[in-house]
């Protein structure tokens, strides 16, 4: 995948604009691609992973339904929010704000930055995207918790 600066510039207006905490672009095999605004507080790599699989859970609930892909997530917290959209085919906007009040403006923000975002980043021609299937996930995401609070694996 080409990573452009202009990625970064982007999510950097988006946090600016919108007043989000943080913002991060991430690909649907979990890792974190670009990072904006304060992530000093957060594991940006185990959050990229643990996103992308809920993703992938959301996506098959989407087609249990009859729908190909929900776009967009939306967690409400006590505090914290968080808003996850698909910029394209392999990549995710995650943007963690605060002020629920300023959802309206969080969207419209996430809106514009996606579509810059996407025009800068396309997947190269011979990337394919790997569908995991529901037990790879499943071992996938326990051996990443178990790595993420130092469990031993046995």
């Amino acid at each position: 995948m080409q990573v452009h600066h202009n990625a970064k510039e982007a999510l950097d207006k988006l946090v600016n604009d919108s007043e989000c905490i943080t913002a991060l672009l991430i690909s649907r095999e979990g890792v974190s691609i670009e990072e904006s605004g304060n992530t000093g507080y957060l594991n940006t790599t185990a959050l990229a992973a643990l996103i992308a699989g809920m993703f992938t859970a959301t996506r098959e609930v989407a087609r249990m339904v009859g729908e190909e892909h929900f776009s967009i997530l939306l967690q409400q917290g006590t505090n914290r929010h968080i808003h996850i959209s698909l910029i394209n085919e392999t990549v995710m906007m995650v943007i963690i704000f605060e002020d629920y009040q300023r959802i309206g403006k969080v969207r419209y923000e996430a809106k514009k930055a996606s579509e810059v975002i996407a025009n800068i980043m396309q997947p190269e021609p011979e990337a394919s995207v790997e569908k995991l299937n529901v037990a790879g996930f499943r071992e996938y995401a326990l051996n990443l918790i178990d790595r993420i609070f130092d469990k031993p694996q046995g």
